[in-house]
């Protein structure tokens, strides 16, 4: 048997695009510090950066400026897990313009004391597991037609990758080669025709769909946006006065619509039991794999292994938030395939019903 269609199959395959939900560093964070900064310049440091974290982590743009968030933020050291200095090539400027040599302070902040403490005061928790999010852009800002790309450099393209990470946003532009190209135009997006859109971002297999056009308004900017997904289509308008500012101002409408279906309020008065059967699990490596994703959902409160059959495993789950949200939860890992079920008796029933893929 020759090898050259199994070669050129591999090499269809590979060029795929292969985004999907992502796993992210919530806790994570640094600052530029001077290389003599004071205890004071770093606790002010410390408390910028747990802001920042709490933002990416309840979904909410103004969660600094509410009671819990500040009283959160003064007492950020108690949250800071670890810290580290690292070599810096940033100059900083004092006030008589003399280059001042900085440190990069690396801090991880401990993620069970921060969600407690959210918790205990009934606000929201975004996990880490996120979905991704394609975002087909159009602009004339310079006089002539562009449509953002994933290989794009430029500063509009730097401010909305770099605002979509302080977010915790996973977003991917597209390629824009050939495939794409024979797919979508200029005015497919610049008009926010969504029919031929959907269609081209299926090859990259996209959590949510966003259709983006951006134009001079005034003295600044507007950004004119249709979000897709599932059946949800929803339509924004933001304005800024500069670039950086409209992509920051788009993302935190987008990481504000996810944060609606994803992050959950851990409260004990919501929890409620669902049976959740898992088929092709028929090893103990795979029935491992299964415990440890379904215990790292943030919605998921305890995990009860109830039934184990040869090709399949059944749960009771214990879960802070409602069906639908589990649901949107699993739909984010590809590991994870609903089973529709044909049989009356088995669409009456509440356990929900998975299949395991190894990927």
């Amino acid at each position: 048997m020759s090898l050259r269609p199994l070669i050129a199959l591999l090499l269809v395959i590979m060029s795929l695009p292969l985004w999907a939900a992502q796993t992210l560093e919530l806790y994570d964070e640094s600052a530029i510090l001077a290389q003599n900064a004071r205890p004071s310049d770093q606790n002010d440091a410390v408390a910028e950066a747990l802001g920042r974290v709490l933002v990416r982590v309840t979904g909410d743009a103004d969660i600094v400026d509410t009671e819990v968030g500040q009283a959160m933020v003064e007492d950020a050291n108690d949250y800071l897990s670890t810290f580290r200095f690292e070599r810096s090539d940033v100059t900083l400027t004092n006030l008589l313009g003399e280059p001042v040599a900085t440190k990069r302070m690396i801090m991880r902040f401990d993620r069970g004391a921060v969600e407690q403490s959210l918790s205990r005061n009934r606000l929201p928790i975004w996990g880490p597991k996120r979905p991704e999010t394609l975002i087909w852009m159009a602009d004339r800002l310079d006089g002539s037609n562009r449509i953002l790309a994933d290989s794009d450099n430029s500063d509009l393209a730097q401010a909305l990758k770099s605002s979509a990470r302080e977010r915790g946003v996973p977003l991917t532009l597209p390629l824009m080669d050939l495939d794409d190209s024979f797919q979508v135009n200029f005015t497919d997006i610049y008009g926010l025709f969504t029919a031929d859109i959907t269609e081209a971002s299926e090859r990259y297999r996209p959590d949510a769909v966003v259709l983006a056009r951006l134009a001079r308004e005034n003295q600044g900017y507007q950004a004119d946006f249709v979000f897709m997904m599932s059946d949800d289509r929803q339509r924004f308008r933001v304005q800024a006065e500069s670039e950086e500012a409209l992509m920051q101002a788009m993302v935190d409408r987008i990481a504000g619509r996810l944060a609606d279906q994803y992050a959950v309020v851990m409260d004990p008065s919501m929890a409620g039991q669902i049976s959740l059967r898992i088929n092709a699990v028929n090893n103990l490596a795979t029935l491992a794999a299964v415990e440890r994703y379904l215990d790292s959902l943030n919605l998921v409160t305890s995990v009860t292994l109830r039934q184990v059959q040869p090709e399949s495993v059944q749960f009771d789950l214990d879960i802070s938030g409602d069906r639908n949200q589990l649901r949107d939860a699993l739909a984010l890992d590809e590991r994870l395939q609903s089973v529709e079920e044909d049989d009356l008796q088995s669409q009456l029933d509440t356990e929900l019903v998975y299949e395991w893929t190894e990927r």
